[in-house]
């Protein structure tokens, strides 16, 4: 899952919008040195000029027009001070400040009070002329023309933040089309990914992804016909070793030998089961397309599987039952939800020790239509629960034989049909609980209690529903 620490778009502006801050950073401190020495260099100019002006005037001081604390502090108007021969102030344009005579002709920076003023001071024969200006303009003056020089580079940061976000959305969505792609893979269908999507940068990566793809589309191939051939392969022969068998029985009726060709019989019926397994499992993994979904009645269903199991039943003297409080439509592959509901019958019954029970129920449970069949075995470790379902898992120290591929075919099945399938411990006792849930089942109509099938008896008996495990 994408998180915005690992956002392309995040990243970029992480490192893009901090570079316009510094640049903003440098452009203004530049900006202040630079137009600093300027603004300096033409001021103290106009301070030359300024002096010099009222030092070549001949005859006495002339009358200088007065200013305002606005006019020389706010707006940085240059003031003028006169003394005669004499060293006695004759003119002033500005008397609120007491700027002394200096004594030195020149530029000078004074500092008066909380204020500081450059200075520049011209003697003549008849007259000493100090014109002044204040530094604290002319350092708002350059600050004001630096902070406008990094006011368009600060801008840039919020509409380039939008610019990236938005402009950057199209190549996000083409790779985010990539992404839903890959997503969609299972070992079932393996298909290229659109390389045309992706940005000229990425293609490289899609096309590497697709040739690991299409290796591991061989591969999943290769395996899926290893099995398919095998299993059929090994059909014949098993098929022809207990036809053989069934001859051999009847030639041998010393009970030692019966006692050996039982075993050998048990043997060849267990990996008949095994290979019937293998070919289930290897139809359900072909990229061929399944049946189309059908409607399916599932209280028929579950009486039908169930009497494919009474002779089991019979055998281990169990006591199968069935019972239901409604019946349900669903839309599955019919032979898929068979093998489903038969792999959980066939568990529930050879982990069931003899005398045991097993009920099946078909009801709703907190609104959704259920299945679930209940045993009164061992159950499982809670610690072995989230492994039931894995491939040729098989609990250890078992005494039943078994290949470990049924739970894993039914869960197959359970996904493919869309339809939950968990296994949990009674609470009620020991044993176990398959449940099927069928989110998509129509409730075609409400059943009083149904009749039970049991292994008692070939009829049905009515009998109360069992209450859910």
């Amino acid at each position: 899952m994408k998180t915005e620490k690992d956002s392309l778009r995040k990243q970029l502006m992480t490192w893009l919008l901090p570079l316009y801050v510094v640049a903003a950073i440098v452009a203004a401190t530049v900006t202040y040195h630079v137009y600093g020495n300027m603004v300096s260099f033409f001021m103290d100019n106009q301070l030359r000029l300024f002096a010099d002006s009222h030092a070549g005037a001949s005859g006495s001081a002339p009358a200088l027009r007065p200013l305002s604390r606005h006019n020389v502090v706010e707006k940085g108007d240059m003031f003028v001070q006169i003394w005669d021969r004499s060293n006695r102030l004759v003119a002033t344009s500005w008397p609120e400040l007491d700027l002394q005579r200096q004594t030195a002709q020149g530029f000078h920076d004074v500092t008066i009070g909380d204020s500081r003023w450059r200075v520049y001071t011209l003697q003549s024969p008849d007259r000493t002329v100090q014109s002044a200006q204040s530094l604290q303009f002319r350092r708002h003056l350059v600050k004001s023309q630096a902070f406008q020089v990094a006011l368009p580079v600060l801008l840039m940061i919020p509409i380039s933040g939008c610019f990236l976000w938005f402009g950057m959305r199209p190549a996000v969505r083409r790779l985010e089309l990539i992404s839903r792609a890959a997503a969609q893979q299972d070992e079932h269908r393996l298909t290229e990914l659109p390389v045309e999507h992706a940005p000229c940068e990425i293609k490289p990566l899609v096309m590497a992804v697709n040739t690991l793809l299409a290796r591991l589309r061989t591969a999943f191939m290769a395996q899926r016909r290893f099995v398919q051939d095998a299993a059929h392969e090994l059909r014949t022969p098993i098929t022809a070793m207990s036809l053989q068998l069934e001859n051999l029985k009847s030639r041998m009726p010393d009970e030692a030998s019966a006692e050996q060709l039982s075993q050998l019989e048990g043997g060849l019926a267990r990996t008949k089961r095994l290979v019937e397994q293998l070919l289930r499992l290897a139809r359900q993994e072909s990229p061929r397309p399944t049946d189309p979904p059908v409607a399916i009645q599932l209280d028929g269903m579950l009486k039908s599987s169930i009497a494919d199991f009474m002779a089991l039943a019979d055998k281990r003297k169990i006591d199968l039952g069935y019972a239901a409080d409604l019946d349900a439509t669903v839309h599955a592959n019919e032979d898929e939800l068979r093998s489903l509901i038969h792999n959980l019958l066939d568990n529930a019954l050879r982990y069931t020790p003899p005398g045991g029970i097993v009920d099946v129920t078909l009801h709703r449970d907190t609104g959704v239509v259920t299945v679930e069949i209940a045993d009164n075995g061992t159950g499982i470790p809670a610690e072995l629960l989230p492994r039931v379902f894995d491939r040729f898992f098989r609990i250890e120290g078992a005494e039943t034989e078994g290949s470990g591929l049924g739970l894993a075919i039914a869960k197959n099945a359970a996904d493919r049909n869309r339809c939950g399938l968990e296994l949990m411990n009674r609470v009620d006792g020991s044993g176990l609980i398959a449940r099927i849930r069928f989110e998509a089942a129509t409730v075609t109509s409400p059943l009083s209690a149904r009749p039970a099938v049991t292994t008692s008896a070939p009829a049905l008996v009515a009998e109360d529903p069992p209450a859910a495990g």
